[in-house]
């Protein structure tokens, strides 16, 4: 899984773990339990510290949108924290009248603005000025981020969340004598969620968007490479929106978007750390008693079709020169998703990778990377080389190092001596990852969430072990090949004055 690729430019043979392995027995110490209303608990105790960390992991993200509403799931990522009928607010039944007012309003805009150049300008900025009026009246009924302080005050900690083209999460860790607040309080959000501030959180979004994408070359480049990498598949569509889709969401949009998806049904939650499983089932059957199951809408996403030729693109930008090339392969469980993990650490790993050898120290480029298992792991995905040209080196010229590399794997074996030191540095990284709560919460979560079974992970570890040089060579010659090749370049645009 991407997730745990961690690069660490050391050798740490597995024998340091030995003592403390993570992974050992993990198939009879995890408890799983599936709350009546279908959530997936997955606890693991460790009592070596007093303290516990959480993820919960709900199986939608970026691919789960239709064109029109792309941007949903990262924008409720947002929204989720802004609390519930009993948090954040300092009285709910009045903030309510004026959250309906403001939507009310919002749509008067939205309608307003539609319509272009026959929009009444004096209506637009009456109803704006009422709309700024009534977002003023509203923080008189708002407690700012009691959500966050209520996890602060218990000494929560790393609290966060993230929205991937697969998945949404959500992440805390506590002390363990505190760990019941999580079960009060995300039962409570799941159960009563308030979008408060959905058209000022709406507004922040799109500045995101702007600065993430629309003005920085490396999201122009990634947007551009991938949606046309992906002609089908969703997997091609921002995970943040397009813009004219994040501007014309409304707040139904997301209730909707929250009842479909964020069912319990729909989720999997991970507790690692200083707790008793049977006191952790016991309470959140309690709280999470009043969060109903729901009927979860039918998987409609087309299947990327076969790619037939080289697909390329040029991207202008006021920036220095940038590529991606990429090609279409399977994701896990397939074993070959094993060998194009190995691939990926023996081109980019550190100064003795080929990448480096061959690319950097001959200063054709700044860097050279590769990528294994984007954009996402719930379906077939990509590996994705980049990089960046050193001055008088073009993208040409860097695209071509690229190229003989590949050419290389399919034509000379790797040394077995370099394979295994590889394999040594992936296990260590792997096993290092897992021994943190919140690095080993996460993992259950994304093999359950994405793969649909955590117990995969117990055999990552014997997958890169089984690859050989000829499986290699076999991969790079099936799968690097011109048809299957995306190439999207980032040039300076001369035009521009």
């Amino acid at each position: 899984m991407k997730a745990f690729r961690i690069f660490l430019f050391v050798l740490l043979p597995s024998a340091l773990f030995a003592a403390n392995d993570p992974v050992k027995d993990l198939e009879k110490r995890v408890t799983e339990h599936t709350l009546k209303n279908g959530m997936k608990l997955l606890i693991l105790e460790r009592h070596f510290s007093p303290l516990v960390s959480f993820q919960m992991m709900f199986h939608a993200g970026g691919v789960d949108e239709v064109n029109g509403k792309t941007g949903l799931a990262h924008l409720f990522e947002h929204m989720m924290f802004k609390g519930t009928k009993t948090v954040g607010t300092k009285d709910y039944a009045r903030e309510k009248i004026v959250l309906d007012k403001i939507d009310e309003t919002a749509r008067a805009v939205m309608a307003e603005e539609a319509k272009g150049a026959k929009a009444d300008p004096n209506k637009l900025k009456a109803l704006k000025s009422q709309m700024a009026s009534l977002e003023l009246e509203h923080q008189k009924w708002i407690v700012p981020s009691e959500f966050d302080q209520l996890y602060q005050q218990a000494g929560g900690e790393g609290l966060n969340a993230y929205t991937a083209k697969d998945v949404t999460a959500f992440i805390v860790s506590l002390p363990s004598n505190k760990w019941e607040l999580w079960a009060m309080l995300e039962s409570d959000r799941m159960k009563h969620p308030v979008l408060r501030e959905f058209y000022k959180e709406k507004d922040v979004v799109m500045e995101e968007r702007r600065m993430r994408y629309d003005n920085d070359p490396e999201g122009k480049l990634w947007e551009n490479f991938l949606s046309i990498a992906y002609q089908a598949h969703p997997y091609g569509l921002p995970t943040i929106g397009w813009m004219p889709d994040i501007r014309g969401l409304t707040l139904s949009d997301a209730e909707k978007f929250f009842k479909a998806h964020y069912a319990p049904n729909n989720a999997v939650v991970a507790i690692v750390g200083d707790v008793s499983a049977e006191e952790v089932i016991g309470k959140c059957e309690q709280y999470f008693a009043g969060v109903s199951s729901q009927t979860l809408p039918e998987s409609a996403i087309t299947e990327e079709p076969e790619q037939e030729g080289e697909r390329r693109a040029v991207v202008n930008f006021d920036a220095e020169p940038q590529i991606l090339i990429g090609y279409h392969k399977p994701n896990a469980p397939d074993p070959d998703d094993f060998v194009f993990d190995l691939i990926d650490q023996i081109l980019s790993r550190g100064r003795t990778s080929m990448f480096h050898k061959n690319i950097e120290e001959k200063k054709i480029a700044v860097s050279a990377w590769a990528s294994n298992g984007n954009p996402g792991e719930r379906f077939p995905n990509m590996m994705i080389f980049g990089g960046s040209p050193r001055n008088p080196s073009t993208n040409e010229d860097l695209e071509n190092a690229v190229l003989a590399q590949l050419e290389s794997l399919k034509n000379v074996p790797v040394p077995a001596r370099d394979l295994e030191k590889i394999r040594n540095q992936m296990e260590a990284d792997f096993i290092r990852n897992l021994a943190s709560n919140a690095g080993m919460a996460s993992q259950l979560c994304q093999y359950q969430s994405i793969l649909g079974d955590w117990k995969f992970m117990m055999q990552y570890l014997e997958g890169i072990k089984k690859v050989t040089p000829e499986d290699i060579q076999r991969v790079a010659k099936k799968y690097f090949t011109p048809r299957n090749r995306t190439v999207v370049r980032l040039e300076r645009d001369h035009e521009k004055k």
